[in-house]
């Protein structure tokens, strides 16, 4: 566990509407007016609110069917900042909202080890909000700082695309961002590399034309060797696609199962009523993509 919060502490990449009680935001105490010319004005600090923005801006962005994430991070970043200023009244630069999400991804993620190191110790009698309470008091023995980004794990808890993040982070940080690349991207890859053999095999057939026997067959030779490294590569990406899609599903599959699997019973009435709606969802995907229309009433 040490190894995934080390992992996250410099990686930064926005779900939904999501109602959430929020806390008491603090005020901010105003700059002392008659300020020297010249002085730089010091910015407001973050707002609970503007963190939720800030973290729905992250999910949706991300989740984009068309753009998606594999964007020029110049672009990416710009419209995250669109959809968060169309949602808060506060101006930040996207210099602010990039420096605020790796705050918020760095604490977020080592809270999200310590409530799994909770939830692995399977302690009865136990709800959520007193696992919530240990995993806050574990975080700030540890860290020994306060964990100020509850607000915001639980938004993002849920959300498969911060899961799918959080499971790449125990593989490195440079290679679970090129595991994704490759998810994402695997059919224009894929086009990409059949693309370039077909004009190298072009450019390979020209120049035996204009070679002689012996050059000819050197060039040959050459090209078929470096056509099989290609293939093979191919073969290789597409494995390592297959694979990642697989780990990816399987991941999705405990998730609900863990959903599925839950008393709510035991649970207060707002959470019990999240986690049932959850349920009925998971259980209405599920007949969905067996061709059933659900279980049939008496």
């Amino acid at each position: 566990m040490e190894n995934l919060w080390q992992g996250m502490d410099n990686a930064s990449q926005p779900i939904g509407e999501v109602n959430y009680t929020h806390g008491i935001d603090i005020a901010q105490p105003r700059a002392p007016e008659g300020r020297r010319k010249g002085t730089a004005k010091r910015t407001k600090n973050f707002a609970t609110k503007e963190d939720e923005f800030l973290c729905s801006a992250w999910i949706n962005v991300s989740k984009d069917p068309i753009v998606g994430i594999n964007q020029p991070i110049r672009s990416y970043w710009a419209r995250i900042k669109a959809y968060y200023d169309e949602h808060s009244k506060i101006d930040r630069s996207n210099s602010a909202l990039q420096h605020r999400w790796a705050d918020i991804q760095k604490d977020t993620s080592r809270f999200c080890g310590f409530y799994s190191e909770i939830e692995r110790k399977n302690q009865s009698g136990k709800s959520e909000n007193d696992k919530v309470k240990d995993a806050i008091q574990m975080y700030e023995g540890i860290i020994e700082t306060t964990f100020k980004f509850i607000h915001c794990w639980y938004i993002l808890r849920n959300e498969m695309k911060w899961n799918e993040w959080l499971a790449s982070m125990p593989v490195g940080r440079d290679k679970g961002k090129k595991a994704r690349s490759s998810t994402a991207s695997s059919s224009s890859a894929c086009l990409e590399v059949l693309q370039k053999m077909s004009m190298d095999r072009s450019a390979y057939e020209e120049r035996v034309e204009a070679a002689s026997n012996k050059e000819a067959k050197d060039i040959a030779s050459r090209s078929d060797r470096k056509l099989a490294l290609q293939e093979e590569q191919l073969q290789i990406q597409k494995a390592q696609v297959q694979i990642q899609q697989e780990m990816l599903q399987l991941q999705k599959e405990d998730r609900e199962e863990r959903v599925m699997s839950m008393d709510v019973d035991k649970m207060t009435p707002w959470v019990r009523e999240y986690y049932i709606n959850k349920q009925k969802k998971i259980s209405a995907m599920s007949f969905r993509d067996h061709g059933s229309s659900g279980p049939s009433r008496q």
